[in-house]
């Protein structure tokens, strides 16, 4: 960037900064740029995982959280379950309603499926 300042001295030392206005402009737009490239880079620094719309769907359709976290992830009812040191039948009933689980089990599967409990 090519500015061409004015610089105004008062009692011997720079007091004022006088630019022309395409120079300002040229300025003005720099710094909004890089406050715009920093948010960006914060926002992504500081995000969560996000997933695609089809698992947010099947979770509003009403699918289980659990099942559709488990399929997003490729893991099958019996790999998560022995992660999370609990049966094939135990999964089974938490994906289709039938069981509620317990705190435990459900942080256990919350962290294996990198997943908030909220989520579940």
């Amino acid at each position: 960037m090519n500015i061409h300042p004015q610089i105004i001295k008062q009692d011997g030392k720079a007091a004022f900064v006088v630019l022309p206005i395409k120079d300002y402009a040229k300025m003005l737009q720099a710094l909004e740029e890089q406050e715009d490239i920093q948010a960006v880079e914060e926002f992504f620094e500081n995000s969560e995982e996000t997933f695609p719309i089809e698992v947010a769907e099947q979770i509003a359709d009403g699918v289980s959280p659990i099942k559709v976290f488990r399929q997003y992830r490729k893991l099958s009812q019996v790999k998560l379950a022995d992660q999370v040191n609990v049966s094939k039948q135990y999964i089974s009933q938490l994906e289709s309603k039938d069981r509620d689980g317990s705190t435990r089990v459900l942080k256990k599967i919350a962290k294996i499926l990198n997943v908030s409990l909220d989520d579940l």
